[in-house]
Protein backbone atom coordinates (compact mmCIF):
# COMPACT_ATOMS: atom_id res chain seq x y z
CA UNK A 1 0.00 0.00 0.00
CA UNK A 2 1.61 3.27 -1.10
CA UNK A 3 0.62 6.78 -0.08
CA UNK A 4 -1.82 7.15 -3.01
CA UNK A 5 -3.70 3.93 -2.27
CA UNK A 6 -3.96 4.59 1.45
CA UNK A 7 -7.28 6.40 1.12
CA UNK A 8 -8.86 3.52 -0.80
CA UNK A 9 -7.15 0.50 0.75
CA UNK A 10 -8.96 -1.25 3.60
CA UNK A 11 -5.90 -0.76 5.81
CA UNK A 12 -6.47 2.98 5.51
CA UNK A 13 -9.46 2.69 7.88
CA UNK A 14 -8.94 4.34 11.31
CA UNK A 15 -9.27 0.97 13.09
CA UNK A 16 -5.89 -0.12 11.68
CA UNK A 17 -4.03 3.00 12.81
CA UNK A 18 -0.76 2.10 14.53
CA UNK A 19 -0.66 -1.44 13.08
CA UNK A 20 2.78 -2.77 12.05
CA UNK A 21 3.27 -5.75 9.73
CA UNK A 22 6.24 -8.11 9.82
CA UNK A 23 7.13 -10.69 7.19
CA UNK A 24 9.86 -13.34 7.27
CA UNK A 25 11.04 -14.89 4.00
CA UNK A 26 13.39 -17.82 3.65
CA UNK A 27 15.81 -16.87 0.90
CA UNK A 28 17.26 -19.28 -1.65
CA UNK A 29 20.71 -18.87 -0.09
CA UNK A 30 19.37 -20.35 3.19
CA UNK A 31 19.19 -17.05 5.08
CA UNK A 32 16.03 -15.40 6.43
CA UNK A 33 14.86 -11.91 5.52
CA UNK A 34 12.63 -9.93 7.90
CA UNK A 35 10.61 -7.01 6.52
CA UNK A 36 8.76 -4.39 8.58
CA UNK A 37 6.10 -2.04 7.23
CA UNK A 38 3.58 0.04 9.15
CA UNK A 39 0.12 1.31 8.25
CA UNK A 40 0.92 4.83 9.45
CA UNK A 41 4.07 5.12 7.28
CA UNK A 42 3.55 2.65 4.44
CA UNK A 43 6.33 4.12 2.28
CA UNK A 44 9.00 3.56 4.96
CA UNK A 45 10.24 -0.05 5.04
CA UNK A 46 12.91 -1.78 7.14
CA UNK A 47 15.01 -4.90 6.39
CA UNK A 48 16.99 -7.42 8.45
CA UNK A 49 18.82 -10.52 7.18
CA UNK A 50 19.49 -13.38 9.66
CA UNK A 51 21.31 -16.69 9.34
CA UNK A 52 18.46 -18.33 11.28
CA UNK A 53 14.68 -18.33 11.48
CA UNK A 54 13.13 -16.21 14.23
CA UNK A 55 11.11 -18.06 16.85
CA UNK A 56 9.08 -14.94 17.54
CA UNK A 57 9.11 -11.32 16.44
CA UNK A 58 10.60 -8.75 18.78
CA UNK A 59 10.18 -4.99 18.93
CA UNK A 60 13.89 -4.28 19.48
CA UNK A 61 15.22 -5.76 16.22
CA UNK A 62 18.39 -4.08 15.02
CA UNK A 63 17.56 -3.39 11.38
CA UNK A 64 20.19 -3.60 8.63
CA UNK A 65 18.29 -0.99 6.62
CA UNK A 66 15.66 1.08 8.43
CA UNK A 67 12.85 3.22 7.03
CA UNK A 68 13.95 3.03 3.40
CA UNK A 69 11.74 5.01 1.00
CA UNK A 70 9.46 2.99 -1.25
CA UNK A 71 11.59 2.90 -4.43
CA UNK A 72 14.80 2.08 -2.57
CA UNK A 73 12.96 -0.61 -0.62
CA UNK A 74 11.81 -2.29 -3.85
CA UNK A 75 15.39 -2.26 -5.12
CA UNK A 76 16.69 -3.63 -1.80
CA UNK A 77 14.18 -6.51 -1.78
CA UNK A 78 15.10 -7.36 -5.36
CA UNK A 79 18.75 -7.58 -4.32
CA UNK A 80 17.98 -9.73 -1.27
CA UNK A 81 15.93 -12.20 -3.31
CA UNK A 82 18.88 -12.62 -5.68
CA UNK A 83 16.94 -14.27 -8.50
CA UNK A 84 19.06 -15.66 -11.35
CA UNK A 85 15.93 -16.20 -13.45
CA UNK A 86 14.73 -13.19 -15.46
CA UNK A 87 17.44 -10.91 -14.01
CA UNK A 88 16.19 -8.02 -16.14
CA UNK A 89 12.68 -8.19 -14.63
CA UNK A 90 11.89 -7.10 -11.06
CA UNK A 91 10.19 -9.59 -8.73
CA UNK A 92 7.01 -7.46 -8.76
CA UNK A 93 6.53 -8.24 -12.45
CA UNK A 94 6.38 -12.01 -12.04
CA UNK A 95 5.09 -12.52 -8.51
CA UNK A 96 1.42 -12.29 -9.55
CA UNK A 97 1.83 -15.55 -11.48
CA UNK A 98 2.42 -17.15 -8.10
CA UNK A 99 -0.30 -15.19 -6.28
CA UNK A 100 -3.31 -16.06 -8.44
CA UNK A 101 -6.60 -14.49 -7.39
CA UNK A 102 -9.95 -15.38 -8.94
CA UNK A 103 -9.50 -12.62 -11.55
CA UNK A 104 -6.19 -14.18 -12.65
CA UNK A 105 -7.77 -17.43 -13.85
CA UNK A 106 -9.32 -15.84 -16.96
CA UNK A 107 -6.15 -16.29 -19.00
CA UNK A 108 -3.17 -18.59 -18.40
CA UNK A 109 -0.58 -16.08 -19.55
CA UNK A 110 -2.19 -12.62 -19.35
CA UNK A 111 -2.82 -11.74 -15.72
CA UNK A 112 -5.58 -9.39 -14.60
CA UNK A 113 -3.10 -6.60 -13.81
CA UNK A 114 -2.11 -6.55 -17.51
CA UNK A 115 -5.72 -6.44 -18.69
CA UNK A 116 -5.72 -2.73 -19.57
CA UNK A 117 -2.05 -2.55 -20.50
CA UNK A 118 -0.19 -3.20 -23.73
CA UNK A 119 1.23 -6.52 -24.92
CA UNK A 120 4.76 -5.23 -24.40
CA UNK A 121 4.00 -4.99 -20.66
CA UNK A 122 3.81 -8.78 -20.31
CA UNK A 123 4.55 -10.74 -23.50
CA UNK A 124 8.35 -10.14 -23.46
CA UNK A 125 8.45 -11.33 -19.84
CA UNK A 126 6.44 -14.50 -20.56
CA UNK A 127 8.66 -15.16 -23.60
CA UNK A 128 11.68 -14.86 -21.29
CA UNK A 129 9.98 -17.06 -18.71
CA UNK A 130 9.54 -19.80 -21.30
CA UNK A 131 13.25 -19.68 -22.11
CA UNK A 132 13.36 -17.35 -25.12
CA UNK A 133 14.73 -13.85 -25.74
CA UNK A 134 11.96 -11.44 -24.72
CA UNK A 135 13.99 -8.42 -25.84
CA UNK A 136 13.06 -9.20 -29.46
CA UNK A 137 9.35 -8.82 -28.69
CA UNK A 138 10.04 -5.66 -26.71
CA UNK A 139 12.11 -4.18 -29.54
CA UNK A 140 9.41 -5.06 -32.08
CA UNK A 141 6.76 -3.37 -29.93
CA UNK A 142 8.92 -0.25 -29.63
CA UNK A 143 9.40 -0.19 -33.42
CA UNK A 144 5.63 -0.46 -33.90
CA UNK A 145 5.04 2.41 -31.47
CA UNK A 146 7.61 4.54 -33.30
CA UNK A 147 5.97 3.71 -36.63
CA UNK A 148 2.54 4.62 -35.25
CA UNK A 149 3.98 7.95 -34.04
CA UNK A 150 5.52 8.66 -37.47
CA UNK A 151 2.30 7.65 -39.25
CA UNK A 152 0.45 10.12 -37.04
CA UNK A 153 2.98 12.88 -37.76
CA UNK A 154 2.88 12.40 -41.51
CA UNK A 155 -0.92 12.24 -41.44
CA UNK A 156 -1.00 15.63 -39.70
CA UNK A 157 1.46 17.05 -42.26
CA UNK A 158 -0.63 15.84 -45.19
CA UNK A 159 -3.99 16.91 -43.75
CA UNK A 160 -3.23 20.16 -41.96
CA UNK A 161 -0.40 21.42 -44.16
CA UNK A 162 -2.15 19.96 -47.24
CA UNK A 163 0.97 18.51 -48.80
CA UNK A 164 1.55 15.58 -51.11
CA UNK A 165 5.11 14.31 -51.52
CA UNK A 166 4.34 13.33 -55.13
CA UNK A 167 3.71 17.01 -55.99
CA UNK A 168 7.20 18.23 -55.16
CA UNK A 169 8.13 18.96 -58.78
CA UNK A 170 4.77 20.65 -59.37
CA UNK A 171 5.35 23.00 -56.44
CA UNK A 172 8.85 23.76 -57.73
CA UNK A 173 7.23 24.77 -61.03
CA UNK A 174 4.65 26.99 -59.30
CA UNK A 175 7.41 28.58 -57.27
CA UNK A 176 9.34 29.45 -60.42
CA UNK A 177 6.21 31.01 -61.96
CA UNK A 178 5.51 33.10 -58.85
CA UNK A 179 9.09 34.27 -58.68
CA UNK A 180 8.97 35.31 -62.35
CA UNK A 181 5.71 37.22 -61.70
CA UNK A 182 7.31 38.90 -58.71
CA UNK A 183 10.34 39.97 -60.74
CA UNK A 184 8.07 41.28 -63.52
CA UNK A 185 5.98 43.40 -61.11
CA UNK A 186 9.11 44.69 -59.40
CA UNK A 187 10.42 45.77 -62.79
CA UNK A 188 7.15 47.54 -63.68
CA UNK A 189 7.06 49.30 -60.34
CA UNK A 190 10.56 50.54 -61.03
CA UNK A 191 9.44 51.88 -64.44
CA UNK A 192 6.03 52.95 -63.14
CA UNK A 193 4.44 51.28 -66.20
CA UNK A 194 0.85 50.04 -65.77
CA UNK A 195 -0.21 49.41 -69.38
CA UNK A 196 0.26 45.64 -69.29
CA UNK A 197 -1.48 45.41 -65.90
CA UNK A 198 -4.52 47.26 -67.32
CA UNK A 199 -4.58 44.88 -70.28
CA UNK A 200 -4.54 41.91 -67.92
CA UNK A 201 -7.50 43.30 -65.94
CA UNK A 202 -9.54 43.84 -69.14
CA UNK A 203 -8.89 40.26 -70.17
CA UNK A 204 -9.83 38.99 -66.72
CA UNK A 205 -13.09 40.98 -66.68
CA UNK A 206 -14.25 39.92 -70.13
CA UNK A 207 -13.08 36.33 -70.38
CA UNK A 208 -13.11 35.10 -66.80
CA UNK A 209 -15.38 36.96 -64.38
CA UNK A 210 -18.28 37.74 -66.77
CA UNK A 211 -18.15 34.23 -68.19
CA UNK A 212 -18.23 32.69 -64.74
CA UNK A 213 -21.11 34.93 -63.64
CA UNK A 214 -23.14 33.83 -66.67
CA UNK A 215 -22.51 30.14 -65.96
CA UNK A 216 -23.43 30.52 -62.28
CA UNK A 217 -26.67 32.40 -63.12
CA UNK A 218 -27.71 29.53 -65.38
CA UNK A 219 -26.89 26.98 -62.71
CA UNK A 220 -28.78 28.97 -60.10
CA UNK A 221 -31.89 29.13 -62.32
CA UNK A 222 -31.81 25.36 -62.94
CA UNK A 223 -31.35 24.59 -59.25
CA UNK A 224 -34.16 27.00 -58.33
CA UNK A 225 -36.45 25.20 -60.78
CA UNK A 226 -35.57 21.80 -59.28
CA UNK A 227 -36.13 23.08 -55.72
CA UNK A 228 -39.57 24.38 -56.67
CA UNK A 229 -40.53 21.02 -58.21
CA UNK A 230 -39.39 19.03 -55.15
CA UNK A 231 -41.11 21.34 -52.68
CA UNK A 232 -44.32 21.07 -54.67
CA UNK A 233 -44.02 17.27 -54.74
CA UNK A 234 -43.40 17.11 -50.98
CA UNK A 235 -46.41 19.31 -50.24
CA UNK A 236 -48.71 16.98 -52.18
CA UNK A 237 -50.00 14.01 -50.19
CA UNK A 238 -50.62 10.68 -51.90
CA UNK A 239 -54.24 9.69 -52.44
CA UNK A 240 -55.23 6.62 -50.49
CA UNK A 241 -58.17 4.31 -50.98
CA UNK A 242 -60.74 4.30 -48.18
CA UNK A 243 -61.45 0.60 -47.74
CA UNK A 244 -64.65 1.21 -45.79
CA UNK A 245 -66.06 3.35 -48.60
CA UNK A 246 -65.04 0.74 -51.13
CA UNK A 247 -66.77 -1.99 -49.13
CA UNK A 248 -69.94 0.13 -48.90
CA UNK A 249 -69.99 0.50 -52.73
CA UNK A 250 -69.77 -3.28 -53.07
CA UNK A 251 -72.58 -3.70 -50.58
CA UNK A 252 -74.78 -1.15 -52.38
CA UNK A 253 -74.50 -2.94 -55.72
CA UNK A 254 -74.86 -6.21 -53.83
CA UNK A 255 -71.57 -7.63 -54.98
CA UNK A 256 -69.68 -9.88 -52.58
CA UNK A 257 -66.44 -8.27 -51.30
CA UNK A 258 -64.04 -11.18 -50.56
CA UNK A 259 -61.79 -10.92 -47.48
CA UNK A 260 -58.85 -11.97 -49.61
CA UNK A 261 -59.48 -8.97 -51.88
CA UNK A 262 -59.63 -6.75 -48.80
CA UNK A 263 -56.24 -8.11 -47.67
CA UNK A 264 -54.76 -7.48 -51.13
CA UNK A 265 -56.05 -3.88 -51.08
CA UNK A 266 -54.54 -3.37 -47.62
CA UNK A 267 -51.20 -4.72 -48.82
CA UNK A 268 -51.39 -2.44 -51.85
CA UNK A 269 -52.13 0.58 -49.64
CA UNK A 270 -49.26 -0.29 -47.26
CA UNK A 271 -46.91 -0.80 -50.21
CA UNK A 272 -47.97 2.52 -51.73
CA UNK A 273 -47.51 4.27 -48.38
CA UNK A 274 -44.04 2.71 -47.94
CA UNK A 275 -42.97 3.74 -51.45
CA UNK A 276 -44.27 7.28 -50.84
CA UNK A 277 -42.35 7.59 -47.54
CA UNK A 278 -39.12 6.29 -49.11
CA UNK A 279 -39.54 8.63 -52.07
CA UNK A 280 -40.10 11.63 -49.78
CA UNK A 281 -37.03 10.69 -47.78
CA UNK A 282 -34.82 10.81 -50.88
CA UNK A 283 -36.58 13.98 -52.11
CA UNK A 284 -35.80 15.74 -48.81
CA UNK A 285 -32.17 14.66 -48.98
CA UNK A 286 -31.95 15.90 -52.58
CA UNK A 287 -33.69 19.16 -51.57
CA UNK A 288 -31.14 19.77 -48.78
CA UNK A 289 -28.26 19.21 -51.20
CA UNK A 290 -29.83 21.52 -53.84
CA UNK A 291 -30.40 24.29 -51.28
CA UNK A 292 -26.81 23.94 -50.14
CA UNK A 293 -25.60 24.27 -53.76
CA UNK A 294 -27.96 27.22 -54.31
CA UNK A 295 -26.49 29.07 -51.30
CA UNK A 296 -22.93 28.31 -52.40
CA UNK A 297 -23.62 29.68 -55.90
CA UNK A 298 -25.18 32.83 -54.39
CA UNK A 299 -22.09 33.41 -52.25
CA UNK A 300 -19.76 32.93 -55.21
CA UNK A 301 -21.85 35.31 -57.34
CA UNK A 302 -21.65 37.98 -54.61
CA UNK A 303 -17.88 37.55 -54.44
CA UNK A 304 -17.52 37.77 -58.24
CA UNK A 305 -19.67 40.89 -58.43
CA UNK A 306 -17.54 42.54 -55.74
CA UNK A 307 -14.36 41.55 -57.56
CA UNK A 308 -15.76 42.85 -60.85
CA UNK A 309 -16.62 46.17 -59.22
CA UNK A 310 -13.12 46.50 -57.75
CA UNK A 311 -11.46 45.81 -61.11
CA UNK A 312 -13.74 48.28 -62.91
CA UNK A 313 -12.80 50.88 -60.32
CA UNK A 314 -9.18 50.17 -61.09
CA UNK A 315 -9.67 50.67 -64.82
CA UNK A 316 -11.71 53.84 -64.48
CA UNK A 317 -9.41 55.37 -61.90
CA UNK A 318 -6.66 57.23 -63.72
CA UNK A 319 -4.78 58.00 -60.53
CA UNK A 320 -1.34 56.48 -61.16
CA UNK A 321 -0.42 56.60 -57.50
CA UNK A 322 -3.42 54.38 -56.62
CA UNK A 323 -2.36 51.89 -59.30
CA UNK A 324 1.13 52.02 -57.89
CA UNK A 325 -0.21 51.03 -54.46
CA UNK A 326 -2.29 48.21 -55.95
CA UNK A 327 0.77 46.72 -57.56
CA UNK A 328 2.62 46.96 -54.29
CA UNK A 329 -0.19 44.97 -52.68
CA UNK A 330 0.09 42.35 -55.42
CA UNK A 331 3.82 42.23 -54.86
CA UNK A 332 3.25 41.60 -51.17
CA UNK A 333 0.71 38.86 -51.98
CA UNK A 334 3.15 37.18 -54.34
CA UNK A 335 5.84 37.34 -51.65
CA UNK A 336 3.49 35.58 -49.24
CA UNK A 337 2.61 32.93 -51.82
CA UNK A 338 6.30 32.32 -52.52
CA UNK A 339 6.96 31.90 -48.79
CA UNK A 340 4.08 29.42 -48.51
CA UNK A 341 5.35 27.40 -51.47
CA UNK A 342 8.89 27.36 -50.04
CA UNK A 343 7.48 26.25 -46.66
CA UNK A 344 5.54 23.50 -48.42
CA UNK A 345 8.76 22.27 -50.02
CA UNK A 346 10.40 22.15 -46.58
CA UNK A 347 7.43 20.17 -45.22
CA UNK A 348 7.50 17.83 -48.22
CA UNK A 349 11.18 17.17 -47.57
CA UNK A 350 10.33 16.48 -43.91
CA UNK A 351 7.49 14.16 -44.96
CA UNK A 352 9.86 12.35 -47.33
CA UNK A 353 12.32 11.88 -44.45
CA UNK A 354 9.52 10.46 -42.30
CA UNK A 355 8.43 8.12 -45.09
CA UNK A 356 12.02 6.97 -45.42
CA UNK A 357 12.22 6.31 -41.69
CA UNK A 358 8.93 4.40 -41.84
CA UNK A 359 10.34 2.21 -44.61
CA UNK A 360 13.43 1.51 -42.50
CA UNK A 361 11.23 0.61 -39.53
CA UNK A 362 9.11 -1.69 -41.70
CA UNK A 363 12.29 -3.43 -42.83
CA UNK A 364 13.42 -3.77 -39.19
CA UNK A 365 9.98 -5.12 -38.25
CA UNK A 366 10.27 -7.79 -40.92
CA UNK A 367 13.63 -8.77 -39.44
CA UNK A 368 12.16 -8.90 -35.92
CA UNK A 369 9.30 -11.09 -37.16
CA UNK A 370 11.85 -13.50 -38.62
CA UNK A 371 13.88 -13.41 -35.40
CA UNK A 372 10.77 -14.26 -33.38
CA UNK A 373 10.02 -17.13 -35.77
CA UNK A 374 13.59 -18.41 -35.40
CA UNK A 375 13.27 -18.19 -31.61
CA UNK A 376 10.03 -20.20 -31.61
CA UNK A 377 11.66 -22.81 -33.86
CA UNK A 378 14.28 -23.38 -31.13
CA UNK A 379 11.47 -24.78 -28.89
CA UNK A 380 13.25 -23.78 -25.69
CA UNK A 381 9.99 -24.28 -23.80
CA UNK A 382 10.04 -28.04 -24.45
CA UNK A 383 10.75 -29.00 -20.83
CA UNK A 384 8.12 -26.62 -19.43
CA UNK A 385 5.64 -27.98 -21.96
CA UNK A 386 6.44 -31.56 -20.89
CA UNK A 387 5.99 -30.68 -17.21
CA UNK A 388 2.73 -28.87 -17.97
CA UNK A 389 1.37 -31.92 -19.78
CA UNK A 390 2.45 -34.14 -16.88
CA UNK A 391 0.59 -32.00 -14.30
CA UNK A 392 -2.65 -31.86 -16.33
CA UNK A 393 -2.47 -35.54 -17.24
CA UNK A 394 -2.06 -36.57 -13.60
CA UNK A 395 -5.21 -34.61 -12.65
CA UNK A 396 -7.47 -34.98 -15.69
CA UNK A 397 -5.95 -38.05 -17.32
CA UNK A 398 -5.85 -36.26 -20.71
CA UNK A 399 -2.91 -34.57 -22.49
CA UNK A 400 -2.43 -30.80 -22.45
CA UNK A 401 -0.22 -28.55 -24.50
CA UNK A 402 1.53 -25.19 -24.24
CA UNK A 403 2.22 -23.80 -27.70
CA UNK A 404 3.55 -20.58 -29.20
CA UNK A 405 2.58 -19.13 -32.57
CA UNK A 406 2.70 -15.89 -34.54
CA UNK A 407 -0.38 -13.96 -35.65
CA UNK A 408 -0.78 -12.09 -38.95
CA UNK A 409 1.22 -9.15 -37.56
CA UNK A 410 4.07 -11.47 -36.54
CA UNK A 411 3.34 -11.00 -32.85
CA UNK A 412 3.68 -13.86 -30.38
CA UNK A 413 0.55 -15.67 -29.23
CA UNK A 414 0.68 -18.01 -26.24
CA UNK A 415 -1.75 -20.91 -26.06
CA UNK A 416 -2.58 -23.48 -23.40
CA UNK A 417 -4.76 -26.23 -24.81
CA UNK A 418 -6.25 -29.42 -23.51
CA UNK A 419 -7.30 -32.61 -25.23
CA UNK A 420 -11.01 -33.03 -25.87
CA UNK A 421 -11.90 -36.25 -24.01
CA UNK A 422 -14.60 -37.07 -26.59
CA UNK A 423 -12.91 -36.32 -29.92
CA UNK A 424 -9.30 -36.73 -28.80
CA UNK A 425 -8.34 -33.45 -30.53
CA UNK A 426 -6.05 -30.93 -28.89
CA UNK A 427 -8.25 -27.85 -28.80
CA UNK A 428 -8.25 -24.30 -27.51
CA UNK A 429 -11.60 -24.93 -25.83
CA UNK A 430 -11.25 -24.94 -22.08
CA UNK A 431 -14.52 -26.74 -21.23
CA UNK A 432 -15.45 -24.10 -18.64
CA UNK A 433 -13.86 -22.05 -15.91
CA UNK A 434 -12.76 -25.03 -13.79
CA UNK A 435 -10.61 -26.45 -16.62
CA UNK A 436 -9.22 -23.00 -17.43
CA UNK A 437 -8.32 -22.59 -13.77
CA UNK A 438 -6.50 -25.93 -13.82
CA UNK A 439 -4.53 -24.78 -16.87
CA UNK A 440 -3.47 -21.63 -14.97
CA UNK A 441 -2.44 -23.60 -11.88
CA UNK A 442 -0.57 -26.18 -13.98
CA UNK A 443 1.34 -23.40 -15.76
CA UNK A 444 2.42 -21.82 -12.44
CA UNK A 445 3.57 -25.18 -11.09
CA UNK A 446 5.39 -26.01 -14.34
CA UNK A 447 7.40 -22.78 -14.14
CA UNK A 448 8.32 -23.43 -10.48
CA UNK A 449 9.36 -27.01 -11.24
CA UNK A 450 11.41 -25.96 -14.27
CA UNK A 451 13.32 -23.32 -12.29
CA UNK A 452 13.51 -25.27 -9.03
CA UNK A 453 17.28 -25.63 -9.48
CA UNK A 454 17.64 -21.86 -9.79
CA UNK A 455 17.22 -18.97 -7.38
CA UNK A 456 13.58 -18.15 -8.02
CA UNK A 457 10.17 -18.25 -6.37
CA UNK A 458 9.55 -21.45 -4.44
CA UNK A 459 5.92 -20.93 -3.52
CA UNK A 460 2.59 -20.43 -5.21
CA UNK A 461 -0.79 -19.26 -3.90
CA UNK A 462 -4.04 -20.28 -5.62
CA UNK A 463 -7.27 -18.71 -4.44
CA UNK A 464 -10.19 -21.16 -4.47
CA UNK A 465 -8.08 -23.90 -6.07
CA UNK A 466 -10.67 -26.68 -5.52
CA UNK A 467 -13.72 -24.65 -6.42
CA UNK A 468 -16.10 -26.16 -9.05
CA UNK A 469 -14.06 -29.38 -9.48
CA UNK A 470 -15.58 -32.82 -8.90
CA UNK A 471 -14.26 -34.79 -5.94
CA UNK A 472 -12.08 -37.16 -7.94
CA UNK A 473 -10.27 -34.27 -9.65
CA UNK A 474 -9.90 -32.46 -6.29
CA UNK A 475 -8.24 -35.51 -4.77
CA UNK A 476 -6.03 -35.98 -7.83
CA UNK A 477 -4.99 -32.32 -7.73
CA UNK A 478 -4.11 -32.46 -4.04
CA UNK A 479 -2.10 -35.67 -4.52
CA UNK A 480 -0.27 -34.16 -7.50
CA UNK A 481 0.53 -30.95 -5.60
CA UNK A 482 1.76 -32.83 -2.53
CA UNK A 483 4.14 -34.90 -4.67
CA UNK A 484 5.41 -31.80 -6.50
CA UNK A 485 6.06 -29.96 -3.23
CA UNK A 486 7.94 -32.94 -1.83
CA UNK A 487 10.01 -33.61 -4.96
CA UNK A 488 10.93 -29.99 -5.67
CA UNK A 489 10.89 -28.40 -2.20
CA UNK A 490 8.06 -26.00 -3.04
CA UNK A 491 5.41 -24.39 -0.86
CA UNK A 492 1.80 -24.56 -2.06
CA UNK A 493 -0.83 -22.28 -0.51
CA UNK A 494 -4.53 -22.54 -1.32
CA UNK A 495 -7.74 -21.11 0.08
CA UNK A 496 -11.06 -22.92 0.16
CA UNK A 497 -14.38 -23.09 1.98
CA UNK A 498 -15.70 -26.16 3.83
CA UNK A 499 -18.01 -27.13 0.99
CA UNK A 500 -15.01 -27.38 -1.39
CA UNK A 501 -13.40 -30.16 0.66
CA UNK A 502 -13.51 -33.39 -1.37
CA UNK A 503 -15.17 -36.63 -0.28
CA UNK A 504 -13.66 -40.08 -0.71
CA UNK A 505 -15.35 -43.18 -2.06
CA UNK A 506 -16.97 -43.75 1.34
CA UNK A 507 -18.53 -40.28 1.11
CA UNK A 508 -16.29 -39.09 3.94
CA UNK A 509 -14.95 -35.53 3.86
CA UNK A 510 -11.18 -35.51 3.50
CA UNK A 511 -9.61 -33.21 6.07
CA UNK A 512 -6.19 -31.56 5.93
CA UNK A 513 -3.72 -32.49 8.69
CA UNK A 514 -3.56 -29.74 11.37
CA UNK A 515 0.10 -28.94 10.56
CA UNK A 516 -0.90 -28.14 6.94
CA UNK A 517 -3.57 -25.60 7.93
CA UNK A 518 -2.19 -22.06 8.27
CA UNK A 519 -5.40 -20.27 9.19
CA UNK A 520 -9.08 -21.07 9.68
CA UNK A 521 -11.66 -18.28 9.37
CA UNK A 522 -15.41 -18.17 10.02
CA UNK A 523 -18.14 -15.54 10.18
CA UNK A 524 -19.83 -16.58 13.41
CA UNK A 525 -18.15 -13.81 15.36
CA UNK A 526 -15.04 -11.58 15.30
CA UNK A 527 -12.82 -14.43 16.49
CA UNK A 528 -13.08 -15.92 13.02
CA UNK A 529 -12.13 -12.72 11.20
CA UNK A 530 -8.68 -12.19 9.66
CA UNK A 531 -7.73 -9.44 12.10
CA UNK A 532 -10.05 -10.57 14.91
CA UNK A 533 -12.30 -7.55 14.29
CA UNK A 534 -15.06 -6.43 11.93
CA UNK A 535 -14.46 -3.32 9.81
Amino acid sequence: MDEIDKKRHFLGKPIFKGLIFFCEIELNNGKHLIIKRSVDNPTKISFKVNDYKLKEFQQNIKWDEEDLPFDKAKKKLNECLGFDVLPNWPYRKTITYFLRSQQDYLDVFKLNKFKLGKDKDWKPMVFDLLGFDGDIIKEKAELEERQAELDHNISILKKEAKIDTSEKDKIHGLLEIKKDEKENIESKIDKFNFFEKDQSINHQLVEEIDSRIQILNTQRYNISFEIEKIEKSLSTSADEIDLNELKEIYDEVKIYFPSKLLKNYEQLINFNRSITQERKKYLRENLDELKKNFNEINEELKSLETKKEELLDYLTDMDSYKKFKENHKLLSKLGSEIMNLEEKLVLIDRASEIEGEIQEIQHSLEEKIEEIKSQIDLRKHTEIRRIFNSVISSVLNVPALISISQNKQGNVEFNANIQNPKSGDITAEDFGTSYRKLLCMAFDLSILIHYSRNSFFRFVYHDGALEALDDRKKIKLLETVQKICKDYNLQYILTLIDSDLPKNEKNEVIQFPPDEICLELHDRDDSGKLFGISF
